[in-house]
């Protein structure tokens, strides 16, 4: 029974698949069983009542019109088709005409939103549509070290969400974006915890020291896109994480060769390049053969990859788009 490999396939997009596999559990207790129903209820019929925490009746028919887009997509219907009906169904709520994309009609929810109090940040979350719609936030400044030095960043700590896109509704509310980095600062989910530790590994590696590589990339490689940001950023969390073996078994969950998954496909663009460099193989499944290796070693290994990439995009130039991942050959294999 592994729920991460269950929860891995949801977020990239394999519900349906996902679904069959936590059918195939051994010994099913009543949590699995609890869980099949309402993924059979969610995604194999379409009777599902959504709960919306708003007494106001346009909030929830915006909700509603994002929910039937996420369950579309997320079993596996056509994302062109998908959009198409959400902008004719989000049209009807707005004032300008059905005619209008995507980004058009989410900057008017976006005004719209702001009139009843809410903040409202539209766009994709790869691969899929999504907005993140919350109530209040509070902001606070940190200095954070990285490679290339320190930095002073924002950070903005939202609550009390009524949409965490598209990855909440595929895993059930179990997982969700926690955080980005947009040019004005770094934005933290805080989705119900009342004290959170500034001090602590998750915090200061896997948010601030992740997002903030992010907002030195926006700055020196504006063009870069969303599979290099991102394989930047986890090497980041590997080089000062204190026991990176736990990233090397999220990133094997997580990692899957689409480029359209950019944190799927940068995990999977890392796991290569380190069973190249630590195994002399082309790609280690194993997890039992990574805990094998010392901490401190795979850490620099991180570094060393964090390096040759830093000179290659600066040698490329700062309209780079990135490099092809994962480029192997350089290193030898």
């Amino acid at each position: 029974m592994d729920m991460q490999k269950f929860y891995s396939m949801c977020l990239q997009g394999n519900v349906l698949k996902a679904i069959e596999y936590l059918k195939t559990f051994k010994d099913k207790n009543d949590d699995i069983l609890m869980l099949i129903e309402q993924y059979e209820k969610r995604f194999l019929t379409d009777n599902e009542i959504y709960e919306i925490d708003s007494d106001d009746s346009w909030v929830k028919d915006v909700l509603n019109c994002y929910l039937r887009y996420f369950r579309s997509v997320l079993i596996n219907n056509s994302i062109g088709q998908a959009e198409h009906r959400l902008i004719s169904s989000l049209s009807k709520l707005v004032t300008i005409n059905q005619h209008s994309n995507l980004d058009e009609i989410e900057l008017e929810l976006e005004n719209i939103f702001k009139e009843k109090g809410y903040s409202f940040l539209g766009g994709v979350t790869s691969p899929f549509r999504g907005p993140y719609i919350w109530k209040n936030t509070l902001k606070k400044e940190f200095n954070v070290s990285l490679p290339d030095g320190k930095q002073e960043v924002v950070v903005y700590f939202i609550t009390d969400f009524l949409m965490l896109s598209w990855a909440h509704f595929a895993t059930m509310g179990k997982h969700y974006a926690g955080g980005w980095a947009k040019p004005e600062g770094l934005y933290y989910v805080n989705n119900g915890v009342e004290n959170i530790d500034t001090n602590s590994t998750e915090f200061q590696v896997w948010f601030l020291k992740h997002e903030a590589q992010h907002l030195s990339d926006y700055k020196n490689f504006p063009n870069l896109n969303g599979s290099n940001l991102e394989y930047r950023a986890k090497l980041i969390e590997l080089i000062y994480n204190p026991q990176p073996y736990n990233l090397i078994e999220k990133f094997l969950n997580q990692s899957k060769n689409d480029k359209s998954i950019p944190h799927s496909y940068a995990a999977y663009s890392i796991i290569k390049q380190l069973s190249s460099l630590i195994f002399g193989q082309e790609y280690v499944y194993d997890k039992d053969q990574w805990k094998n290796i010392k901490s401190d070693y795979i850490s620099s290994i991180a570094s060393e990859l964090f390096i040759k990439n830093n000179k290659s995009l600066h040698e490329s130039g700062n309209e780079t788009e990135g490099l092809k991942l994962p480029h192997i050959n350089e290193w030898g294999s």
